[in-house]
This record gives C-alpha cells, structure tokens and sequence, in this order.
C-alpha cells in the first residue's frame, strides 16, 4: 500500500542519539554473517531475490535511445538466458525440487530499469516494440544536484510521468537539510507527491546520506521525507564523492521502523550507489531482513539499484547452482 503521509510533526524529528560504535557493531554484524557464507539452499534464494529487488540503472551523460534499448533488452533476458542450463540441470534433485520450482517458474527480471526523465519514452517504446512489459523508474529533480526551483522538479516529474514512468526517484536539496529547514522539505516532496496519482506512480526519495553529515541529520532527513509521502527512502544518487555504508542503512531503518509505528505504513528503502558485488547486496539484505524484518524482503519494500551488479549476481548464481547438479 502506498504511504499518503502525514501532516509535518517537528516532534517526529527529534531522535535519540545514535552511538557511533553501536551503529557500526550492527553493521559489521551483517558483515559478518554475510562472509561466514551460506549453505547454497539458502544462498541461492537470496541471490534470486537481489534479482527481483534490483534496479538495473543507467544513468550516463552519453545514454540514448540505443543504450536504453539495451537496457531493456538485457533486464528481460540476461538472467534467464544465462541461467537457463543451469536451472534444467538441478530439475532431477529431489530435495532440491523448491530451488528448482523457483528458478524455473521465476521471470528472473529485475524489479524496474531506472533512466533518466528523457530516456523513459525510449524504454516504453522498446517495451511496446517487444511486446513486454516492465517497469520504469525515472530519476527526477535536476539529478542528481537537486539544486533547481521546485517548479522545475514538478516539470520533469509530471514529464516522466506522462511517458509512462511508475517510478520516480526524485532528487532532494541537500542544502535545505544543511540549513535545518525541514518544513520547507517536507512542502516540496508534498508538492511532488500529489502528481503521483495518489500512489498508483511510486515515489522514493533520495537522501544522498553521505553529503548531509552527522547520521542525526540523516535520520530526520528520512522521517520528512516519509511524512510527505515518500513510499521508498533512498541512500544515494550513486553521483557522491562516498557511497553509503551500512551504517547509514542502519540509521535509516531506525526511522522506518519508528514511522511505521506512529502511522502504520510500511516505507520501503533503496540502497544505491557502488554496490557492484553480490557480498555487498546480501550485506544489504541481511541488514534489512534483521532490522526490519522478513515482511521487508520483496521489491515492494526493498530495492538495491546497480549498474554492473546484475552480471556479478548471475555469475554467482550459477556457481551456487552447480552445487546442486
């Protein structure tokens, strides 16, 4: 279900204070967990579900209609065509027939491919050309600055939406945050919300947590943008000097957690931004399955957007799978 927000409550905004040594004990528990490895009948639905959580992204200044094309094309195919031999090969275990059952009967898709505000027109015409159907998130705002008039975010929104995006990453003003000015925040992805056609159009938003300091910032950065509206909060533009790390994805389930408590919705979160290796999405997803619970790990509520992750996945995958055969 969508989150409509709520009315700005500063009080929402005030957060206990995160000790830094206990933040990153979390973090590198999950880590942790994460290098001790798997047993592969584990190992292997996690590695689907990165799939299906993934937003294959490409967001170069030299994209155009024929990158886009390719993006479309390898999102609806790679995975499976890869796989494919792979998946027949351990149809004859029988104590295996639930990991075959979910290979064989997934799409194997990842959740969106995620383009810029121009090259959404490209990927739907793709998509009619082949008769397939998938979503499209755009990114939006002036990405990934975030430094335009806010009628100028409306424009490219209401742009992307009207060319058939069902996503939208918007971008915020990270300046807004570093001069406290919350309200103003809070008004501006207000104003975006409504054109997202009372929820039928997704809506995540972007906090580039590294450029915004201390994680007390980071945490009432997410609680505004959860109260107005935002149905995901997104680590990064994947654009910053420094990615984000766990720690701050700890953070940013603390106030997921606390949102869903005082409003009832559940809000999704996106980690972005130099996840190129498998280890480092089920870091992701350990983090979030241990946070905030198993009712977090579908694309509903979890998404890792990458561009050269799916590749890494898929190689790993067909290690795991071998295991089988």
């Amino acid at each position: 279900m969508s989150n409509p927000g709520i009315i700005f409550d500063e009080s929402m905004l005030i957060c206990v204070d995160f000790k830094e040594e206990d933040i990153i004990a979390i973090a590198d528990e999950c880590d942790r967990f994460t290098k001790i490895g798997f047993l592969p009948e584990l190992e292997a639905p996690y590695l689907g579900l990165i799939l299906h959580m993934m937003d294959l992204t490409s967001l170069n200044s030299t994209d155009n209609r024929s990158t886009t094309e390719a993006l479309v094309d390898k999102a609806l195919t790679y995975t499976k065509t890869t796989l494919l031999t792979d998946i027949k090969q351990i149809k004859n275990s029988d104590h295996l027939c639930s990991i075959y059952e979910y290979f064989n009967t997934s799409t194997l898709t990842p959740a969106t491919i995620c383009v810029s505000s121009v090259r959404v027109i490209d990927a739907i015409q793709r998509l009619r050309f082949l008769k397939q159907t998938l979503d499209i998130a755009s990114v939006a705002g002036g990405f990934p600055m975030g430094q335009v008039p806010l009628s100028s975010q409306i424009a490219e929104v209401e742009f992307a939406i009207s060319h058939g995006a069902s996503e939208i990453d918007i971008v915020i003003d990270r300046g807004l945050v570093i001069d406290g000015d919350f309200k103003k925040l809070y008004n501006n992805l207000r104003a975006i919300k409504s054109i997202c056609n009372n929820g039928e159009v997704l809506l995540k938003t972007i906090l580039s947590v590294s450029e915004i300091g201390s994680y007390s910032l980071v945490y009432k950065t997410a609680m505004t943008a959860m109260m107005a509206g935002s149905d995901f909060i997104k680590t990064s533009t994947g654009k910053e000097a420094q990615n984000a790390t766990l720690c701050h994805g700890v953070v940013m389930c603390e106030a997921i957690k606390t949102y869903c408590h005082k409003s009832g919705y559940q809000v999704g979160i996106k980690a972005a931004g130099g996840i190129k290796f498998y280890e480092q999405a089920i870091s992701w997803l350990v983090l979030v399955k241990n946070q905030l619970g198993n009712d977090w790990l579908k694309a509903s509520l979890f998404r890792i957007g990458a561009s050269s992750l799916l590749e890494d996945v898929v190689k790993r995958l067909k290690v795991v799978l071998k295991k089988f055969q």
